[in-house]
């Protein structure tokens, strides 16, 4: 048990100091700006080197599939995070366009991959009953921790200085991964079972639940590997040409869009990265110290209100409940904002608003979607499959960021979260058609259900018609 507690404080530490690397862009931006330096960059220089960070993400994605997959889970983070201290060597000596933008190329590459192991690899190391907890504390908690420091030290302290300090934890994060015991789930995707079964003890020990968990996961992965011999699709570029003509493969990446949709209409990303710029636009000063502490802090209070909930209420109640709560609270503050008098306690008003739609989106959407992108797709192929969805994804974060001083130049801060309520009740209504409950379930369990609408493991390995789709 003791590997289980070290894997998973590793995973937290690491997604601390990525939570750190969007939050720092929010120094940079602010800094470049104000033309601090003498450094001279135009807005559209400014505001491709804010982009940049999230449409590398897309080569992180792709850069970490191949690694996890080829090499082990280790492996994928000792890179990622080697990556990410290059990155902010680059940036810490950073003075003209072209050196920033490099950084931004090597720390949006890193970390996209990290982003990505992180929901997925937490939830390999974790059991069916724990999963949605600790995903919800590596990808909701420990970012927004590292986010809200780094802005508060970024109000303080010069961005260069916040570099350095950033590099520490992305240092530690490089070592770690070394001393973790292989992720159980890749050991058996690669037909290494009795090592598999050596790591799923030491992780989970020899409990009654963890035994069936695991006999599920050898069961499951035994047959599909019998059964791509058969059908000559060992490669996993085979597995994926199969799995692009079956029907479950396009429902779920049609319902991916969907999750990306919302994640990008959320907000969350253009807070973090632009947090000191959009609250001093939103109350029209730029001592916004105070306000960055309150919109932070709700943030963190959302996540960590949603490791209590999490355990208990059922997903789908948490899910929707606080989702569309967000949405009403956005439309409430959008009106507030376009009546806004230019008071101090008015300013007070919109940021409180914003600050509840941020508990509200971090107690139960955030943190929840992670979690379904965990268990979603086939275990083989869910790194490859994932860098086909994350293109979507990049495109709608590197867009909001992008575009975000044009769209709120054209519509306003009003019309911008007005717009964003929309999209994210439509993406909602669509995840409560389709999205099962999922707590308690094995990640066998639910790949099967997507797979032949059957949670039932035995069930479908030991039918033929049903047997034939688990590839």
């Amino acid at each position: 048990m003791f590997q289980k507690v070290f894997v998973l404080g590793s995973l937290n530490l690491i997604s601390f100091s990525n939570g750190i690397v969007f939050g720092q862009t929010a120094c940079v931006i602010s800094s470049l700006q104000k033309r601090e330096e003498g450094i001279e960059l135009t807005d559209t220089q400014i505001s491709l080197i804010a982009s940049m960070l999230v449409l590398m993400n897309i080569f992180g994605y792709g850069l970490g599939a191949y690694i996890a997959d080829k090499f082990g889970r280790r492996w994928a983070f000792i890179i990622s995070s080697l990556l990410i201290v290059i990155n902010w060597i680059v940036l810490y000596r950073a003075a003209e366009f072209y050196a920033f933008l490099l950084s931004r190329v090597i720390g949006g590459t890193a970390a996209g991959a990290l982003w990505k192991l992180v929901i997925f690899v937490t939830a390999e190391y974790t059991s069916s009953k724990t999963r949605a907890f600790f995903l919800n504390m590596t990808t909701t908690v420990a970012p927004a921790i590292g986010a809200a420091l780094i802005h508060v030290v970024g109000n303080v302290l010069h961005w260069r200085t916040v570099t350095l300090i950033s590099m520490i934890p992305s240092v530690i994060g490089a070592v770690i991964p070394y001393f973790w015991v292989e992720s159980p789930h890749w050991l058996a995707s690669r037909g290494k079972f009795e090592e598999c079964q050596t790591a799923f003890r030491k992780l989970h020990g020899n409990t009654t639940n963890s035994e069936r968990e695991l006999h599920l996961l050898i069961k499951m992965e035994s047959a599909k590997l019998n059964n791509a011999i058969e059908m000559n699709s060992e490669p996993k570029f085979r597995r994926l040409l199969i799995a692009f003509k079956r029907k479950y493969f396009w429902e779920l990446l049609v319902m991916s869009i969907f999750m990306h949709a919302y994640i990008a209409a959320g907000s969350k990303l253009v807070f973090t990265s632009l947090a000191m710029v959009m609250l001093e636009d939103i109350t029209g000063t730029s001592d916004v110290l105070l306000f960055t502490l309150l919109v932070d802090s709700f943030m963190i209070i959302g996540s960590c209100i949603s490791l209590v909930l999490i355990r208990k209420t059922s997903l789908r109640t948490l899910l929707f409940s606080t989702g569309f709560a967000a949405n009403v609270v956005i439309v409430i503050f959008s009106f507030c904002f376009y009546f806004r008098n230019g008071q101090t306690y008015y300013n007070w008003i919109n940021v409180s608003l914003l600050a509840l739609f941020f508990i509200l989106v971090n107690s139960g959407p955030y943190p929840l979607l992670d979690a379904i992108f965990s268990e979603m797709f086939p275990l083989e192929i869910k790194l490859y499959i994932f860098f086909i969805s994350g293109v979507v994804l990049t495109a709608f974060l590197s867009l909001t960021v992008f575009l975000f001083p044009y769209i709120v130049n054209a519509m306003g801060y009003h019309g911008l979260f007005l717009m964003n309520a929309g999209i994210m009740t439509i993406s909602l209504g669509y995840m409560w058609v389709k999205w099962p409950e999922t707590k308690g379930r094995t990640l066998q369990e639910i790949e099967v259900y997507f797979k032949a609408n059957n949670f039932d493991v035995e069930e479908v390995l030991s039918k033929e018609q049903t047997m034939n789709l688990i590839i």
